[in-house]
């Protein structure tokens, strides 16, 4: 028994040890680091791509992607609080004993190690008279006085409460991590998507490597949207108009910005980001089978269309109406243009490698020349990866996509194609098949055209060349809502944190003794003083007191002398 109550008691001892302490703080300080340059709770797919399989397995198995709410970080800072509140429980009821009974008496070979000593002998002075000179020179110092062996000891103490300051900063420590657990084990944090029109009360969250849905309280409906761009094409604000439903009522409608969040029950609605949502397109496909045939489909972004003749699939997942690139050449000054409204998709079918497509509304214009129809291509399928294709033609142009069917008609027919004499007399014969007598402006241009479509739709692997035709835009507001019951603690142990530090480092604990040992011919007065920080300005304190005391005795000397 005896053997088992010493383990325990070496074990709370070691509990509240001031290293142990140290050793779970610098950890979750680690891991405090480690969550903050790791982003926290973002889609696994986007992880599994900047990490790749390898490391991805690595840090899930971890728990690294929700390192917050994973049982490891939430053992270790139970530990800490655990340890914090066995050091309080073994430490503050000795503190405060030691606050309340202060030891006068002093042994002299305490007394000699001061590093502030100084001695006197007095002859002809009364105690009394000493103890009257000491009470003037030590006003604001806290006095008490015992007598031993015919000695008579004073100590005298300035910043007695000073070990509030180490009781406050370990209940304050104690108090956030507290705060902090009530935030991880009440609160939440997730995202919501709002289309423009539409109303959502659902948010999603990452729980481990799950993605997990939670219904709020009430319904968030976006009003609408506003976007404005910088020059270089970043947003430069975007704005939602947010009306909450509770209970079927509207109770509040309101503007919100980043950093401007919108607060109702004890949830803030942030303003996080923003995408298509669901956008209506028309695209116009050209079908290259020779029949200068075109159609028309109607879509929406997120949506897919499959062609039911030729199996080919087009997966739309986003529109831009903005596409601002800089168009200067390399080391040239940067010049920005904005490209146009353009929509992605992916195209897929039999037989075919799936191919990330952005394709744009407009020709390309630069310098005012006009390039024709182009598009961008990803073969890996990452935006990152997107090179550009020229179509040549401009195929908003209908007489561009007849004039090129019309020459390509005869160029086919014609066995001496390859014959620039007659390649150039076929494109006579289809610009007078498609102009008449009306010849367009800058024939050359558009004989550029049409040549340069004849080579770029011979590399397409697909029966059909897909155009953004029109749209009308729907955009959705990307909302992050949170609530943080254990804010309001942690802010609490925050200011007692302050308080502690401030007692600790500006309010320091000073000592001083006054031992008076009566002779037969003199009194021998020692001074000594001390103090647990400060030094310096304890120095200058002590040499104060030293030079009043010296005077006062002196003068009591003087008076005591025969005349």
């Amino acid at each position: 028994m005896r053997n088992t109550a010493t383990d325990i008691k070496s074990a709370i001892l070691r509990l509240g040890s001031m290293s142990l302490a140290i050793v779970l703080l610098s950890v979750l300080a680690l891991a405090s680091i480690i969550g903050t340059v790791l982003i926290q709770n973002q889609e696994q797919a986007d992880y599994l791509t900047q990490f790749g399989p390898l490391w991805y397995a690595v840090f899930k198995a971890l728990g690294l992607f929700d390192m917050y709410h994973n049982w490891w970080f939430l053992s270790l800072l139970g530990f800490l609080m655990l340890s914090l509140s066995v050091c309080l429980w073994r430490h503050v009821p000795r503190m405060f004993k030691d606050m309340r009974n202060r030891k006068v008496i002093i042994a002299d070979k305490s007394l000699q190690r001061f590093h502030h000593l100084h001695h006197w002998r007095l002859p002809g002075v009364s105690i009394e008279a000493i103890r009257a000179h000491i009470d003037a020179q030590l006003t604001g110092w806290k006095l008490q006085t015992a007598e031993k062996s015919g000695r008579t000891y004073i100590r005298a103490d300035k910043g007695r409460y000073h070990k509030w300051g180490y009781i406050l900063v370990h209940s304050a420590i104690l108090v956030i991590l507290t705060g902090g657990l009530m935030s991880v084990l009440l609160g939440l944090r997730g995202n919501m998507s709002v289309p423009e029109g539409a109303s959502e009360k659902t948010i999603h969250f990452l729980k481990g490597s799950d993605m997990v849905s939670l219904d709020m309280p009430f319904e968030i409906r976006c009003n609408d949207f506003f976007i404005d761009f910088y020059a270089s094409g970043q947003p430069k604000e975007f704005r939602s108009n947010l009306t909450i439903i509770d209970d079927g009522k509207e109770v509040l409608t309101a503007d919100i910005i980043v950093n401007e969040p919108l607060f109702y029950k004890d949830v803030y609605i942030y303003q996080a980001s923003f995408g298509d949502g669901g956008s209506d397109i028309r695209m116009k496909l050209f079908h290259m089978d020779g029949s200068q045939r075109t159609t028309t489909l109607k879509s929406n972004v997120y949506e897919t269309y499959t062609d039911q003749k030729t199996g080919i699939s087009l997966e739309f997942t986003n529109f831009s109406p903005f596409n601002i690139e800089n168009m200067a050449a390399p080391g040239q000054p940067k010049q920005f243009q904005n490209l146009g409204p353009a929509v992605e998709f992916i195209v897929r079918g039999p037989g075919l490698k799936p191919v990330k497509i952005k394709s744009f509304m407009n020709p390309l214009i630069v310098n005012g020349e006009n390039n024709g129809s182009f598009m961008l291509i990803s073969l890996t399928g990452n935006a990152s990866d997107y090179q550009p294709f020229y179509l040549g033609m401009d195929l908003t142009n209908p007489k561009e996509w007849q004039l090129f069917h019309a020459f390509n008609k005869r160029v086919t027919s014609n066995p001496e194609s390859n014959d620039p004499q007659a390649s150039l007399k076929a494109f006579r014969h289809a610009l007078s098949e498609v102009y008449g007598n009306q010849k367009p402006e800058q024939i050359q241009i558009l004989g550029g055209h049409i040549m340069q479509g004849m080579r770029a739709l011979s590399n397409l692997p697909w029966p059909f060349i897909p155009v953004l035709e029109d749209y009308d835009q729907i955009y959705y507001t990307g909302l992050q809502l949170s609530s943080d019951p254990g804010m309001d603690v942690v802010w609490i142990g925050s200011t007692i944190l302050m308080l502690g530090l401030c007692i600790m480092f500006y309010m320091p604990h000073r000592k001083v003794w006054l031992v008076l040992d009566p002779g037969d011919k003199d009194i021998r007065v020692s001074f000594g003083g001390m103090t647990n920080r400060n030094r310096l300005g304890f120095e200058r304190e002590f040499h104060g007191l030293l030079t009043g005391l010296e005077q006062a005795f002196e003068s009591a000397t003087e008076k005591r002398s025969p005349a």
